[in-house]
């Protein structure tokens, strides 16, 4: 369940500052309450959705009363400190264990907490306003985001880096959602934009090979908008079209064309790289789909080239059965894993008399003996073999 806290943006709290700090009434500025106990302090953070910001000195400290006197009291941090925090001074003598708690060696120390009391800034020594200012900006904006949120953020950032539009874009679209316009929310917008406009770029690209007369690449173009962006507008209109596209007379026909002169130059190069087994599946699988055209003729005739030469015969063979020993291996495998030896070792028992005189039964052999040293029932220590 996620939960929200009611916590103002760091937009809100934080006007730009001019270059210049410009002179401020002193009845303008807030009124700022700061919180001298501890329990109390966090209660007041925890109800109110507030982060904490926690000063830790002591009496006789320099540069606390510095950083009191200082950046504490500058009008510039005012309506921050006032609104967006839950400010709390602690004497470091008068609660030593706390101090030692947060783990303090130096003063004045001072921590920004989320309002479970998470630290999201701990800095030690005197701290000039600017600094305090950017250090306070972050909390607050780390703090109005969410776990959640920025959790999937991460995500998000992630599978855009590897490319994985489609579920980028719904863990962006669930955050853009929730977070509103908070800083996560506004970043997840933006992440979103850009991902529609190279969506939204593919499929402009795809109308232009329809135009130009190139259906089928047109198609795969299509097809891949709609397959890598997932989720977004332009891989929706991508569908719309690719769907109105299919229905033109003669493009059927086209893509069929395509796809068994591809099947066909697979084929091929399969002969020529000496991958005789996939050249003839390739063969048959063209013969079979697209009888009627050219292709098919093309591919009978190249398989007639390997079935009649023995030699390229016998080879397609052996690669056939280098295929079956790899899935039996594998078979054998997976019934050892469940405990079924004696079906691991049928299989075993088949690569060996598939591939005789072969590497694979070597290795066949040799997993079958481990396997049946295993299964073997053991001799009993005080009694003797015959």
């Amino acid at each position: 369940m996620r939960v929200l806290f009611p916590l103002v943006t760091a937009a809100a709290l934080w006007p730009a500052l001019p270059a210049v700090a410009q002179p401020v009434r002193p009845a303008a500025q807030p009124q700022i309450t700061w919180w001298t106990d501890y329990n109390t302090a966090r209660k007041e953070a925890q109800d109110k959705g507030l982060p904490l910001l926690i000063v830790v000195g002591t009496e006789n400290c320099f540069y606390c009363r510095k950083l009191e006197s200082g950046p504490l009291k500058d009008p510039a941090l005012a309506p921050l400190l006032a609104s967006g925090f839950v400010p709390l001074k602690l004497d470091a003598a008068r609660s030593p264990e706390l101090a030692k708690a947060l783990k303090v060696q130096l003063y004045p120390t001072t921590v920004l907490a989320a309002p479970d009391g998470k630290i999201h800034a701990f800095i030690e020594g005197y701290i000039e306003t600017a600094r305090l200012a950017e250090q306070m900006k972050r909390t607050v904006t780390a703090v109005s985001t969410t776990d959640w949120a920025a959790r999937d953020f991460n995500e998000a950032s992630k599978a855009l880096a590897a490319g994985d539009y489609p579920r980028a874009v719904t863990l962006l679209k669930g955050i853009a959602k929730d977070a509103g316009e908070k800083p996560v929310g506004v970043k997840a917008k933006q992440l979103l934009a850009e991902v529609e406009r190279g969506a939204a770029g593919k499929l402009a690209g795809a109308k232009q090979l329809e135009q130009q007369g190139q259906t089928a690449e047109a198609m795969d173009a299509l097809a891949e908008a709609v397959r890598t962006y997932a989720g977004t507008q332009a891989a929706a209109d991508a569908a719309v079209a690719l769907a109105d596209l299919a229905d033109k007379p003669g493009v059927v026909q086209q893509r069929r064309l395509r796809v068994a002169r591809d099947m066909l130059a697979a084929a091929r190069d399969d002969f020529r790289a000496g991958r005789l087994y996939d050249c003839m599946q390739k063969c048959e699988q063209l013969a079979l789909a697209y009888p009627e055209l050219p292709e098919a003729k093309d591919a009978d005739r190249l398989l007639g080239e390997v079935k009649g030469n023995p030699e390229r015969l016998a080879r397609a063979c052996e690669q056939m059965n280098d295929r079956t020993a790899a899935m039996y291996f594998a078979l054998a495998e997976s019934w050892s894993q469940k405990g079924q030896s004696a079906e691991a070792a049928t299989c075993l028992k088949k690569v060996m008399a598939l591939c005789p005189n072969t590497r694979h039964a070597d290795l066949a052999q040799a997993e079958l003996t481990k396997l049946q040293s295993k299964t073997a029932p053991a001799v009993p220590a005080s009694l003797t073999k015959p």
